[in-house]
């Protein structure tokens, strides 16, 4: 035993007393040469340097200066370097594997393969590659600085590595994308990645952000900012498209909060310059934008000096609003309009209501085709309620050209406050006051000239039209009414004057089969009740005075007199075009009662012919007709 502890303690004697050498012929001359041989006999390797620094102060660290080390047998793994320190863990490489405290490489050239010439079993708990160079067909830099902790060499690419990941380089090259000034701080910890900050100038603008990867391909972006962008239609754009559609489906993304900062575009379809954009929880699922899992809402803010799409030019433009699945708030909306006009607005809007607190419009020019309004009659009919609190229309011209109903409003201003547009499911006015003006108007070729209307919903429920004024080129026409909202027959009541109305009108706007021309003096005075058709029909009482002027009758030249009376009210379809006779016509006096309506006796003469029309109608049971007597 006294021997084996002789033996022992003369080998750990003679080990200690050749690592003391060593170290010191390390910091002379000698050591350089002795570090040579070591690795020529310890390795397929040999060494060259331009020089060692190694001190015994520091035993365990050797750094040098452009290293080389050629392999004997391939010399694809032959590897040099600018300069190269390392510092052992003796204490780790005891355990049977090469382990260093800290390795740092300047001036190195790196591939896929450059960790095969390393030891299997190599790690490095701080692993600092500065002025590397890294060139492959899809990923590309140089002068670039790596450090890692915690490094270990694996069968994975470029080994496993846990915690700090930290980059910077001047210029990288990523997948046909040129980015500078790159710099990255990251984590990486029991599966999860955390990217505390990233910064980067690209073709389409810097960007700056932080971010979270969790297991799963699920990202967590807590703020990702595109700044100073000029974006325009080339195959970078392209190209970079692609790969975020690529990208985005592979992942799911949580975006907390994405700004993006003086950003200007010019694509085929929107143009926007200086935009200004915030949004806060986004969320992508497979590239498709979906609701957060607890229906939080996403905020969105943005404003921009210039906004294009389509026909719309929009400039100033200011928004911020609030997104969820079930609920729409708009905080403020405001924009001028193609140079002339402004529009602003607020409010929130869900599944069944549309509930505005400002609605300001002024100096709009709108051309509305005709499937735009089955679209947006579309969209009006999905909501059970409509309310506006504060209602402005100021100097709007609005035209409609289609060609059942032509519209043209020229000049329009509308005062509302506290209106109600839809109430369960039915248009009408059901709270509130509204006042229409305008210029001019021409309502399916008729023109009027200032027409004015004033309307209000009285506390108890009851609508009132008062007044109506609608100019014609030769007349004028007002009219009151009132109808009881809150009463579920809802009575009504109108009176009606006018001057020199055209005969036209009834045609035009009511779609009345009456072919006559010229005008006539007009007093109705009507009531009833409006709850359904057939309520109306029973209801319907009052009378209606007419005295016309300048009466002419649109007929067949082979009709005679009696025969076009007769056919008055009834459509026509007629192979030869009509011609127009002069009539003097008498007053014209019509009764309701409960529905049962009756002309009476209205003689008409023309040139050759006269006669004497009367007429009864039942709007319950829907008969009637005219009856001629010619004289």
């Amino acid at each position: 035993m006294r021997l084996i502890i002789k033996l022992f303690a003369s080998l750990l004697i003679v080990f200690v007393v050749t690592l003391a050498t060593s170290l010191i012929v390390l910091s002379t001359n000698f050591g350089l040469p002795m570090l040579k041989q070591a690795v020529r006999i310890i390795t397929p390797y040999q060494l060259n340097a331009e020089s060692l620094d190694y001190s015994v102060l520091t035993p365990f660290s050797v750094a040098l200066s452009a290293p080389r080390l050629t392999h004997d047998a391939d010399p694809a793994k032959n590897r040099s370097a600018e300069f190269i320190s390392f510092r052992f863990a003796p204490l780790s490489s005891l355990l049977g594997e090469w382990a260093f405290a800290s390795v740092v490489v300047r001036g190195v050239d790196l591939d896929k393969s450059v960790k095969h010439t390393w030891p299997a079993s190599l790690s490095i708990r701080h692993f600092a590659l500065d002025d590397v160079s890294y060139h492959s067909d899809t990923l590309s830099f140089d002068h670039a600085d790596i450090q890692l902790s915690d490094w270990k060499n694996s069968s994975a690419t470029w080994g496993d590595w846990q915690g700090k990941f930290q980059l910077s380089s001047p210029n990288i090259k990523f997948e046909g994308q040129v980015l500078t000034h790159v710099l990255l701080d990251s984590e990486y910890r029991d599966d999860v990645w955390e990217i505390w900050g990233l910064s980067l100038n690209s073709g389409f603008g810097n960007v700056t952000g932080s971010a979270t990867l969790h297991p799963g391909r699920h990202w967590t972006v807590h703020q990702l900012t595109l700044s100073d962008a000029r974006i325009e239609p080339s195959k970078q754009l392209q190209r970079l498209s692609g790969q975020w559609e690529t990208f985005s489906q592979g992942n799911d993304i949580h975006i907390k909060r994405l700004d993006l900062l003086n950003v200007s575009a010019a694509l085929e379809e929107i143009t926007v310059e200086h935009l200004n954009f915030s949004a806060q929880s986004v969320h992508l699922k497979r590239g498709e934008l979906v609701w957060a899992p607890n229906a939080a809402s996403s905020l969105l803010s943005f404003n921009a000096s210039l906004f294009n799409v389509e026909q719309w030019l929009l400039t100033d433009l200011l928004a911020e609003l609030s997104l969820s699945p079930k609920r729409v708030d708009v905080s403020a909306f405001s924009a001028k309009v193609n140079d002339e006009g402004f529009v602003s607005f607020s409010g929130e809007m869900d599944a069944s209501s549309l509930a505005l607190e400002t609605l300001i419009a002024n100096g709009l020019d709108i051309e509305i085709d005709t499937e735009d309004v089955g679209l947006f009659r579309h969209e009006w009919e999905k909501f059970d309620t409509v309310s506006i609190d504060q209602l402005s229309v100021k100097h709007t011209n609005i035209v409609l050209p289609d060609p059942a109903l032509p519209l043209q409003i020229i000049r329009l201003n509308l005062r509302g406050r506290d209106v109600v547009l839809r109430q369960d499911a039915q248009d009408g006015m059901w709270q509130g006051s509204l006042t229409a003006s305008a210029a001019a108007a021409s309502i399916n070729r008729i023109p009027v000239s200032a027409p004015y209307a004033n309307m209000r919903v009285e506390e108890d429920g009851e609508w009132h039209l008062d007044p109506l004024s609608l100019n014609f080129p030769q007349g004028q026409l007002s009219a009151k009414a009132q109808i009881q909202l809150q009463s579920p027959s809802r009575p009504w009541t109108t009176t009606i004057s006018g001057l020199r109305i055209p005969n036209s009108l009834y045609q035009h706007w009511l779609g009345a089969p009456l072919p006559l021309l010229g005008e006539h003096d007009v007093d109705i005075q009507l009531s009833g009740l409006a709850a359904n058709k057939d309520s109306f029909a029973y209801s319907l009482s009052g009378k209606v005075i007419a005295t016309p002027h300048q009466t002419q009758l649109a007929t067949q030249p082979d009709q005679s007199l009696a025969q076009s009376l007769l056919t008055l009210f009834v459509p026509q379809k007629h192979s030869e075009p009509a011609v127009s006779i002069p009539l003097k016509v008498g007053e014209v006096k019509i009764v309701a009662d409960r529905g049962r309506i009756a002309l009476t006796p209205v003689s008409v003469e023309a040139t050759t012919e006269a006669a004497s029309l009367s007429g009864n109608w039942d709007l319950v049971t829907k008969e009637g007709a005219l009856t001629n007597q010619t004289r």
